[in-house]
């Protein structure tokens, strides 16, 4: 009977470790992405940024500007 429990509750064990490591995985992946989607957000920022100076320059290079 005791040999039963204890190999119960390793099972147990066993399932909450694999429980636990797809959870983190989980979280890795959405952290990851999460991560992706605000590096992609600022590098369009950066575009409109760098584009919105070169309209500006122009403006103060044309005759007139």
């Amino acid at each position: 009977m005791r040999h039963g429990l204890e190999q119960l509750a390793g099972e147990r064990t066993r399932g909450q470790l694999e429980l636990a490591q797809r959870l983190r995985h989980s979280r890795r992946q959405r952290t990851l992405r999460r991560a992706r989607r605000m590096e992609d957000k600022a590098e369009r920022q950066l575009i409109r940024a760098w584009r919105r100076a070169a309209e500006l320059r122009a403006r103060i290079d044309s005759p007139g500007g």
